[in-house]
């Protein structure tokens, strides 16, 4: 099941990668401190998901001013996440990598298995915003090759504050 605004987000603990130095990103980290604005992406590589991510690496510094933090996620491993990247001429936020076990965080947020498109491996493309207190303050699933706003994800952000 989706969660919902006002749902209690599942911690969770992934390897993650910010060009090329491998970390940890743990949701719990941030909260009491900042908004995370979890992007669920499809695959590395793919035309929609290249187009959705540089439009928040230009908006990192306007949603630090909305004391938020942004994080991608799929299944793809940490090394094609480096190498995505690289292609998209780097990123100042972490990528996630949901693959072992398979798509846990996915599903615990309700976006996998897929429901909108009919790429049985992949999760649904989809936004939540976490806020401070550990709650979704918005959410939105997305077909797969639409593109998540900035502006819209920013409203959002605007409202908690």
């Amino acid at each position: 099941m989706v969660l919902h605004t006002g749902d209690v987000a599942p911690d969770f603990k992934l390897p993650s990668v910010i060009g090329e130095k491998q970390e940890e990103f743990q949701l719990s980290d941030h909260l009491g401190r900042k908004n995370v604005v979890i992007l669920f992406y499809a695959l590395d590589f793919t035309p929609a998901c290249s187009a959705e991510l540089p439009p928040f690496q230009a908006g990192l510094s306007k949603l630090a001013e909305q004391d938020a933090v942004v994080v991608g996620i799929c299944t793809d491993t940490v090394f094609s996440h480096a190498a995505f990247q690289k292609s998209l001429g780097g990123l100042g936020f972490s990528l996630a990598s949901d693959r072992w076990p398979y798509a846990e965080t996915a599903t615990a947020y309700g976006v996998f298995p897929p429901r909108r498109h009919q790429f049985a491996s992949v999760n649904d493309r989809a936004v939540f915003i976490v806020d401070k207190k550990g709650t979704i303050a918005w959410s939105k699933i997305y077909e797969l090759a639409d593109v998540p706003s900035l502006e819209e994800i920013c409203e959002a952000l605007t409202k908690l504050t």
